[in-house]
């Protein structure tokens, strides 16, 4: 069921699916929404319910009103959890930035959450692998396009036939959807937002892992960046993303580390049906035996 939920922090756009006795509660990266689950989304209902939200900023949810610190995001999710009275268990699922707010969540209620899952994480470790120009013109992009969307709409300038071939690898019923909610244009701003936190939001992270009681997959792309050229100015990228995916599992408390195979930091999250495949049976094995 797709719903428009108001609260005193903003309008969120979320969906809930699927039945069952736990709730996999699914928290998108950056620059994206929650069309982005597709496949995993298809495979986790198998197992139960699925909770999918795009976070204030992003697609129809409203900006948000304070910092992007992903401690007021947690604070925003667990009031939209408590006016829908969605309840646990839970699985916390996060992508890249979104994997903050999955550890906070688990962290928060360690005896209503069955596990926590961290797809292809932001983490201190893994940003200072990238190279020092990927995040200034991630953000100076991000820029451009918000600025160009007031200028004219982008949706004016790509219809959405050709904007959803650019997400040909979520099932086909994603794919407009997805286009039409990066074609807004608090969609860049609410990027921008999340930019300005990055830095505050990496330091507080490591003050909370050692406090996280829930098991915790993390799992990491096996082809960080694709065909883009991060990948052909440092082939030994992925390598070292891998190694600090794999350092930041040592870190938790209760944490195992997995490659997953024939992917890369987008597609781990919902953009291949073999991944979300993979995912769901390490899902089964760890935390539902």
């Amino acid at each position: 069921m797709e719903r428009i939920v108001d609260t005193a922090d903003g309008r969120f756009d979320t969906r809930l699916t699927g039945t069952g006795n736990v709730t996999f509660i699914l928290d998108h990266g950056m620059m994206s929404s929650h069309y982005q689950w597709g496949w995993l989304r298809g495979e986790l209902l198998k197992q139960g319910r699925v909770f999918e939200y795009s976070r204030l900023g992003y697609g129809r949810s409203t900006r948000g009103k304070t910092k992007r610190l992903f401690t007021r995001q947690a604070d925003e999710l667990e009031r939209v959890l408590a006016l829908l009275d969605i309840k646990g268990p839970f699985v916390f699922i996060g992508h890249s930035l979104g994997a903050y707010i999955s550890l906070e969540l688990g962290r928060r209620r360690p005896d209503e959450t069955a596990g926590i899952v961290l797809l292809d994480p932001s983490h201190p470790e893994v940003d200072a692998e990238l190279p020092n120009w990927y995040e200034r013109t991630q953000e100076e992009w991000n820029r451009f396009l918000y600025v160009l969307s007031h200028v004219r709409p982008l949706a004016w300038l790509i219809p959405d036939d050709l904007g959803a071939r650019m997400f040909t690898s979520l099932p086909e019923a994603d794919r407009i959807p997805m286009w039409r909610n990066m074609a807004r244009k608090n969609h860049w701003r609410g990027t921008l937002d999340e930019w300005q936190a990055v830095e505050a939001n990496n330091q507080h992270v490591l003050e909370v892992v050692e406090h996280i009681v829930p098991p915790v997959l993390v799992l990491s792309a096996s082809d960080w960046a694709g065909g883009m050229p991060e990948n052909w100015l440092n082939p030994e990228l992925t390598k070292r993303i891998n190694a600090a995916h794999e350092r930041f599992a040592a870190s938790l408390p209760d944490a195992a580390f997995h490659v997953i195979p024939n992917t890369n930091h987008y597609t781990i999250a919902g953009f291949s049906e073999e991944a979300a495949t993979t995912i769901v049976s390490l899902i089964r094995n760890a935390f539902f035996k």
